[in-house]
């Protein structure tokens, strides 16, 4: 039952129940399908129980449908989770005292901070363009002493100095109040395992093996947690598809991703590459598109019918 109804390729990952696997799924290639199936086999193969597997994705929605999944399965106790709710709850049981208020948004510091901070019009949206930098920042590790060194020749959306300024007063008054934000909490579980060796004894015994959904959107923060967990280990199966990277304004790289095979030499790649979305005059387009964004090698077959004629057209964006 758990893999009827795979193709080939789905078969070949959701079969090599022990890692390191790399996934490279094409869009519409039906990864939640594989990886949801490749967890049940794992269970049912007797290669781990449900409560020694992690799976990692990035929104609580995309969690849900895991566990929706993995139950219609006939799998239950595999925990399914974000990095921070999972972060969230390991903190919890290590160390309760190290959680503080979790600040839901940063706009609202950080338009307080600009309107005192700030003399000239600059043209900004404290909820969107500080706040995003200052993720950029923090999802980078990049702490606010060595933000303008860091900064480079990369533009933020004010004089660097002045964001250097709004970094770190921001960081300031968070401390003051006892507020933490949601990269405060994977640093915390970092440090928490770097700090603690039986906590992370503890963890490690506990989960066994792990699976990060939507690897291409990882940042340097959430991969240095996710190694935090692993350890010395290579149970990990990863699935992603660089050409879907969506969160690099925030520190995400497809880096990781692309770089599994280099970091784990005895990686088991599959790639995703039968369709079940789009029509074959789409697909046969976009297979000649996709190669100039230099990614990995994918190419997309057809399983839809055929459809009208697809063309390309280019937008710009003057603003």
């Amino acid at each position: 039952m758990i893999l009827e109804g795979l193709n080939d390729e789905q078969r070949q990952a959701a079969e090599t129940v022990r890692g390191p696997v790399c996934i490279l799924a094409g869009a519409g290639s039906g990864k939640t399908t594989t990886i949801t199936r490749r967890i049940a086999h794992q269970v049912a193969s007797g290669a781990f129980a449900p409560g020694e597997i992690l799976a990692v994705t990035f929104t609580d929605k995309a969690a849900g449908e895991m566990r929706a999944r993995l139950a219609a399965l006939g799998v239950q106790g595999v925990a399914a989770r974000t990095f921070h709710s999972a972060a969230l709850a390991q903190l919890r049981h290590f160390a309760p005292g190290s959680v503080g208020q979790i600040l839901p948004t940063k706009a609202l510091e950080l338009r307080h901070i600009a309107n005192r901070l700030l003399r000239a019009p600059y043209k900004f949206r404290p909820a969107a363009d500080l706040a995003t930098e200052i993720e950029w920042a923090k999802n980078r590790r990049i702490r606010p002493e060595h933000y303008l060194e860091a900064t480079g020749d990369r533009e933020p959306p004010i004089p660097a100095e002045l964001m250097h300024r709004i970094y770190c007063e921001y960081e300031a008054r968070k401390r003051s109040a006892g507020l933490i934000d949601f990269e405060d909490l994977l640093e915390l579980a970092i440090g928490l395992y770097d700090s603690d060796p039986h906590a992370a004894e503890v963890f490690r015994a506990r989960y066994r093996a792990f699976t990060v959904d939507e690897y291409q959107d990882v940042n340097d923060l959430q991969q240095t947690l996710l190694e935090r967990w692993l350890g010395p280990r290579e149970e990990l199966c990863v699935v992603g598809d660089d050409y879907q990277s969506i969160y690099s304004f925030t520190g995400a790289s497809p880096g990781w991703l692309l770089g599994f095979a280099e970091r784990f030499p005895a990686a088991k790649v599959v790639r995703l590459e039968a369709n079940y979305r789009s029509s074959p005059e789409l697909l046969e387009l976009a297979n000649k598109l996709v190669p100039r964004l230099e990614g990995a090698e994918k190419t997309l077959r057809a399983t839809q019918p055929s459809g009208p004629p697809a063309r390309a057209q280019m937008f710009v964006d003057y603003d």
